[in-house]
């Protein structure tokens, strides 16, 4: 092989591979931009299909009777409302320690407080 012919054959595919260089980079970078932008839209089809779901679900005037019966308290005409009011964590986390005080004084020392010390609330 002559080295003239290396040189120009060594050129040419150079050159192929300088043309040829962009346009597979564009080709990747655009598949990578689409195949994102197929997830990006499967994700928003599953988000519109729950919103549908729940605008579905918020015409269902079961559903409205049960949201204005748990939120605004509302009851049917003959029926009683009955409201619990339960003590939340922290006051029965208190409670629970006052009592663990109280059990650990002696019975003379209750007997005292209970004498001196004025009901809660008068």
């Amino acid at each position: 092989m002559d080295p003239k012919r290396a040189a120009v054959i060594t050129l040419v595919i150079v050159f192929l591979a300088l043309t040829l260089a962009v346009p597979v980079r564009t080709y990747l970078s655009q598949r990578s931009e689409f195949n994102e932008l197929q997830q990006a839209n499967t994700q928003l089809q599953k988000e519109v299909a729950e919103y549908q779901r729940k605008a579905v679900e918020q015409n269902d005037p079961a559903y409205i009777e049960a949201k204005a019966r748990e939120r605004l308290q509302m009851v049917k005409r003959g029926e009683r409302q009955v409201i619990l009011i339960a003590p939340n964590k922290e006051q029965q986390e208190a409670a629970e320690r006052a009592e663990r005080e109280r059990e650990a004084n002696p019975w003379y020392q209750n007997m005292w407080d209970a004498v001196s010390t004025p009901p809660e609330g008068k």
